[in-house]
């Protein structure tokens, strides 16, 4: 069974049980509380509350769900994964235990087909009802049924409160050769590899107080567990989650990565073996980097925090592995491909998303090299030195100095030192941090994260673009530092993918520059002070403190200097043209598309904005000229945008709106535009809505399950936008030779004439596809009874003009048909076998899949028909003289 088969079966089982098949939600869930969705129940939360109303009250799904909390079991168990995916079925006081134990029990040994005396089950020990159909009605054996614990068999509730109850486990025995000798690991529900859990049955029927009591659910549910690959493995009859065909191509891939061209797509596992020593890097860089991709899919980059920083973590670890396979260059990136390959059809979102995937893979890969580069030679003399002295305890002064010398982060080394049983004296490490700190006036603390202490910056932005500042702390930048933008330095300009090196970090004690927040990016700018001049390349926040990433243009900074600083003010307006237009874009989607429309992120740069949302349909080509038309309007009405401070409840109640993900305090900041948007936001806007411009909306598309984003450019970029557009429309019309005006009716009479082309042109292929028939039959063959008609279809068949021509083969053969086409340079076959021959045992998936080999590609099917394609046409002529051979080695 192949995991798109596992999966549609299970989904299918359920619906015939009455059950709503529900798509999966995205990763970034709608709790701000939460990082990743990462239980395939998560989403449906609010319903198990009582605080929404389900669709269904029996509902299904496949939820793709992600963690890091296992990261270091990852490759070493043959069934950790940080990404999964986790099938559940769910009541919402409708059926309740005994259904869900029959149900579950007959899609296992049924549907399956599971070996019932391979399965386990557990129940909470004071559970009486569940063992009682576990016996009763399934008829397992006492001893079968084993009773756990709160630890074991109880779930919830998340957090203090809320819905709970126990829980009953399945699990599935791989066998004896599994077991290590120790009776506590190998047992259902012992942390060996024997015994599996492959489903949990979660029974909630209580509703947890602060005081710990439990009093009843008054609709109680049922939320359960499949997890997918560890029952695609037991299916599959592999070892482990990374021989299942949804692993093994991109394992395979990996593997390939030292070679240059496209990488392999075979879903044939690898062996893995434990002894192997690429078996674990090959593991962990599968499991990595899947869940990077996916996590890209669903609009996370990889940075400095929250989920962010988990990418980025999965990243980074997997481009360590991948120096265990001597992979010194930036691979990670070619595997998106692969992975979305392997998900065609599955998760969409996956192909829409894989350039803008790829490129955030690869930029990251980039910079981690950079920062590994230099410190990995110390690293590895630093653990020799102590291994030569019987040591483990990595001096935390010697890994300050090797973050002060070479970049290189705190954790990272900590990994390391791990993989090879060395500790790190970390109190010694922020030891030397502070001393450092004091020494130098700079506070120096952990990578990324705590670099200037408790220092804090007043922000002086809303009201003055330039100010007098004092230089609090600054330290060098170890990272080349990349432009978001292009900028200017020494009258040279830089290309937004140019890093720039040498840069600082300085913190002022005041400063007129907008730090990045909400969306909204960083504010550039100027430093003059004393014999100095810096240009400020970007404006992040840490903590309290407004750091300034600068690029010192003449002199040298000195702590408590005194600068003038300086925003520039063109970028800035541009900026707040299209942060307001992004308000106003926001109250004109929910306006046409419905109240469900809400924020999920954003992106505000000079003129150009992003804006991802709920909505659980593709944007109609009306409704978007509508929606903009809507913008333009309230952009022209040239309202006041009134800026109010007020405590949270009293900003809900006038109907502001408080956007996914932000954390607000008791006092926060509105916007208004007029009567049409009212939003919390601590961003900077324009005074009136009319200087944004315009607002052109160039893009909408899919991000994620019911996830869209909108794209558009206000201001300057809209108007050039405008130019392009029309200067593109008169050259469109000048190759039709017609007036801009009559470029639809010139289009369309061009396109009726291509229709027509493109009839005579399979009209002519068909009389060739006929006359090819008539040959083939003639030199049929027949092995073992069953005849075969096997060779070249005429050059410029398309797939479905091939189809067809087998389809008449068939018709008058009754047999097997091989046919091998090439157009444009590809190679495409079909394989057809009528029913008599497939009852005799020919397989045309079969016979298609092994004939696309030959010819460098890959393909399968039913066994009365299949189709494959391949890139060397070349070998056609070798592929088909291996027909017979195939088909002798079918027939019964």
């Amino acid at each position: 069974m192949t995991g798109n088969e596992l999966r549609q079966k299970y989904l299918n089982f359920f619906q015939s049980k009455d059950s709503l098949i529900i798509p999966s939600a995205s990763l970034i869930p709608t709790d701000p509380t939460t990082l990743l969705t990462s239980a395939g129940m998560q989403p449906l939360v609010p319903y198990f509350k009582g605080e929404e109303t389900p669709p269904a009250r029996r509902l299904a799904s496949c939820q793709k769900c992600c963690r890091a909390d296992d990261i270091e079991r990852v490759g070493v168990t043959w069934r950790h994964a940080s990404f999964f995916e986790m099938l559940g079925n769910f009541s919402f006081g409708d059926y309740f235990k005994r259904e869900a134990i029959i149900w579950a029990w007959e899609l296992l040994t049924k549907d399956f087909a599971i070996d019932p005396k391979l399965l386990w089950v557990s129940v909470y020990h004071e559970d009486e009802e569940a063992a009682g159909y576990w016996k009763n009605d399934i008829g397992l054996s006492d001893d079968r049924i084993l009773r756990f614990g709160k630890e074991d068999n109880w779930w919830g509730p998340v957090g203090k409160t809320g819905p709970c109850g126990p829980d009953s486990e399945i699990f599935f025995d791989r066998g004896p050769k599994y077991d290590t000798g120790d009776p506590e690991l190998d047992r259902p529900g012992g942390d060996g590899d024997r015994y599996g859990e492959i489903w949990n049955l979660v029974f909630q029927q209580y509703n947890q107080q602060e005081d710990g009591s439990l009093p009843p659910l008054p609709a109680p549910g049922i939320d359960t567990g499949m997890g997918f690959e560890r029952v695609l493995t037991v299916l599959q009859g592999v070892n482990t989650i990374f021989q299942t065909d949804v692993f093994a191509p991109i394992v395979n891939a990996i593997a390939s990565c030292g070679k240059t061209g496209e990488l392999p797509f075979s879903t044939q596992p690898l062996p893995l073996d434990p002894q192997d020593p690429n078996s674990k890097p090959l593991k962990v860089i599968a499991d990595h980097v899947r869940a990077a991709i996916f996590m890209g899919a669903d609009g996370v980059v990889p940075g400095n925090s929250g989920r962010d920083y988990m990418m980025r973590r999965f990243i980074r670890r997997a481009v360590l592995m991948g120096r265990q396979l001597d992979y010194y260059e930036p691979f990670l990136h070619r595997l998106v491909p692969i992975v979305a390959q392997v998900y065609e059809g599955v998760y969409p979102e996956l192909r829409e998303r894989q350039s803008a995937i790829t490129d955030h893979i690869q930029r990251e890969e980039r910079r981690f090299n950079d920062t590994i580069e230099g410190g990995m030679g110390r690293l590895t003399d630093m653990l020799q030195a102590l291994q030569f002295k019987d040591q483990r305890v990595l001096s935390g002064a010697e890994v300050f100095r090797l973050y002060e010398t070479y970049g290189f982060p705190l954790e990272l080394t900590t990994e390391i030192a791990a993989d090879s049983g060395f500790t790190i004296d970390e109190e010694g490490y922020h030891l030397a941090a502070e001393q450092h700190s004091q020494r130098s006036g700079s506070g120096v603390g952990e990578y990324e994260r705590r670099e200037f202490g408790n220092l804090e910056t007043r922000f002086l932005g809303y009201d003055e673009l330039t100010a007098d500042a004092k230089i609090l702390a600054f330290q060098p930048n170890d990272t080349p530092f990349t432009p978001r933008a292009p900028v200017q330095l020494g009258g040279q300009s830089t290309s937004a993918a140019t890093p720039i090196v040498g840069t600082l970090h300085l913190v002022l004690d005041q400063t007129p520059f907008y730090a990045e927040s909400g969306g909204q990016i960083g504010d550039m700018g100027e430093l003059v002070g004393d014999g100095f001049r810096a240009r400020v390349l970007d404006t992040q926040k840490q903590g309290k403190a407004w750091v300034h990433t600068v690029q010192v243009l003449e002199g040298e900074p000195r702590q408590d200097m005194v600068v003038r600083a300086i925003v520039d003010v063109p970028r800035r307006h541009a900026i707040e043209r299209a942060h307001s237009a992004t308000h106003i874009l926001h109250a004109a989607l929910r306006e046409h598309l419905g109240k469900h429309v809400e924020q999920r992120g954003s992106l505000v740069e000079p003129d150009r904005l992003r804006f991802d949302f709920v909505h659980f349909a593709p944007i109609t080509p009306d409704e978007l000229a509508r929606i903009e038309e809507t913008v333009n309007e309230e952009i022209l009405k040239s309202q006041p945008v009134e800026i109010r401070y007020t405590n949270l409840n009293e900003a809900r109640a006038m109907g502001a709106m408080a956007l996914f993900g932000e954390k607000y305090g008791d006092i926060v900041r509105t916007v208004r535009m007029g009567d049409f948007s009212l939003e919390l936001c601590g961003g900077t806007h324009l005074p009136i809505t009319s200087a944004a411009g315009i607002c052109r909306i160039v893009s909408e598309g899919g991000v994620g399950a019911n996830l869209r984003r909108v794209e558009a450019l206000t201001g300057a970029a809209a108007l050039r936008y405008d130019r392009l557009q029309g200067e593109r429309l008169r050259e469109v019309a000048h190759h039709l030779s017609a007036q801009p005006e009559t470029v639809p009716a010139a289009a369309e009479k061009l396109r009726q004439r291509v229709r027509d082309l493109e009839r005579q042109l399979q009209q002519a292929q068909q009389k060739m596809a006929g006359g090819a028939v008539e040959n083939l039959l003639s030199g049929a063959t027949e092995i073992k009874g069953v005849r075969l008609a096997a060779g070249r279809a005429p050059q410029g068949l398309n797939a479905n003009a091939l189809r067809e021509m087998a389809d008449q083969l068939a018709q008058k053969l009754n047999g097997v048909v091989v046919l091998a086409g090439e157009t444009e340079g590809k190679v495409l076959w079909a394989v057809k076998a009528s029913k008599d021959a497939v009852e005799r045992g020919a397989h045309a998936g079969n016979v298609v899949r092994e004939l696309a080999k030959f010819t460098g590609g890959g393909g399968g099917g039913r066994p009365d028909f299949a189709q494959a394609g391949g890139k060397d046409t070349a070998k056609i002529d070798e592929a088909l003289k291996q027909a017979a051979s195939l088909l002798e080695a079918q027939i019964k």
